[in-house]
């Protein structure tokens, strides 16, 4: 699956029913979302039988379209839950890792602290 558009200077659109979910099918499959959008829809879609429903028909039919034209067919993924998988797991990387960011910052920022308090303290005596 490619990744997910960098459109950091446009707002992502997250969908608020069914119907706007179901028109970003087509972006979603191809990888053309930017990841905010991506996750939202794979949440709803997660929550939601009939956009799954809707999701894996327009797979289907999207996938039978690029088949017939063989030199695209290679790089699909194999279904529309590896494709879900994928964003879910995006979502978990980039939690994890402004969590380890933070956990780096809060260490670093206690060593600094205590650097100075044993700075202090030696100048004092």
């Amino acid at each position: 699956m490619k990744k997910h558009a960098d459109q950091k200077r446009i707002k992502p659109l997250i969908p608020k029913d069914c119907r706007e979910v179901q028109k970003l099918n087509g972006e979603f499959i191809g990888g053309n979302l930017p990841f905010e959008t991506a996750y939202a829809f794979t949440k709803h879609v997660r929550g939601c039988t009939e956009c799954m429903e809707e999701l894996n028909a327009y797979y289907m039919f999207y996938t039978a379209v690029r088949y017939l034209n063989e030199k695209d067919a290679g790089d699909m993924p194999q279904n529309v839950e590896s494709m879900l998988k994928d964003v879910e797991s995006e979502a978990l990387y980039e939690k994890n890792r402004k969590r380890n960011i933070w956990i780096a910052i809060t260490a670093f920022s206690a060593a600094l602290i205590i650097f100075a308090i044993l700075l202090i303290n030696e100048n004092i005596f």
